[in-house]
């Protein structure tokens, strides 16, 4: 009887160690898509004006990605290209200002149980872009607010932290993506943990009762006859 009660015992300890095992093993699947949307209503985010240089300004012009990812991955979430408008020269520009600031729209989709959300980042561009290679670029993006935020989806819940960037070169007419820059994200997920046992630990621990109460029982009476 005791070897019973050890057997039971040990498998009520072990039985839910596996499951969480087995949970934390499985691949979790996602998909990530993301959107941006600029402070001044335009097609980019626009440098400020330059001194003795009428209607000519460098913009860097956004393009949200689509990507799904296994588990935890860092991936790019938006490209970044730089282009000029005007005849510019070797001048440089200068961001910074209402018309540099953009809001990163992050959506998430927990393939499993087809659940979304969507997170959101702000930001800002500063520095400079020089149209001449080699002219010493400073651009920085330069995040305002959190850059972690998480999201519970279906049984699942997802932590981002948005960067890092890599800055773009400026282009002259068509886009060249090869000097492409982008803002990337690290995105993680676990399992959400609960307080509630599984039905196979639960149905286990019923089992076990039985045998308990018995082997009291049976000690009982053995004590009783031995009295």
């Amino acid at each position: 009887m005791k070897r019973i009660f050890l057997v039971l015992a040990t498998a009520v300890v072990v039985l839910p160690w596996l499951t969480a095992a087995r949970v934390q093993a499985d691949m979790i699947q996602w998909t990530a898509s993301a959107s941006v949307v600029v402070a001044n209503g335009s097609g980019g985010i626009m440098s400020n004006s330059y001194p003795g240089v009428s209607g000519s300004n460098v913009t860097i012009s956004t393009s949200g990605l689509s990507t799904t990812g296994t588990n935890a991955e860092t991936v790019s979430v938006v490209y970044l290209n730089a282009g000029y408008i005007g005849n510019l020269g070797s001048i440089d520009s200068d961001f910074g200002g209402p018309s540099s600031y953009y809001q990163l729209n992050l959506t998430l989709r927990d393939q499993a149980s087809g659940a979304s959300g969507t997170l959101t980042f702000n930001g800002y561009f500063g520095g400079d872009l020089y149209l001449t290679p080699g002219g010493g670029n400073t651009l920085t993006n330069n995040f305002v607010g959190p850059t972690t935020e998480s999201l519970k989806l279906g049984s699942n819940l997802y932590t981002v932290t948005i960067g890092p960037t890599v800055v773009p070169q400026v282009f002259m007419g068509t886009p060249d993506w090869s000097n492409a820059g982008s803002i990337s994200a690290s995105i993680s997920v676990q399992p959400v943990t609960s307080a509630t046992p599984e039905p196979s630990s639960l149905l286990l621990a019923c089992l076990a009762v039985p045998p308990l109460g018995l082997a009291r029982w049976l000690r009982r009476r053995r004590n009783i006859s031995n009295a």
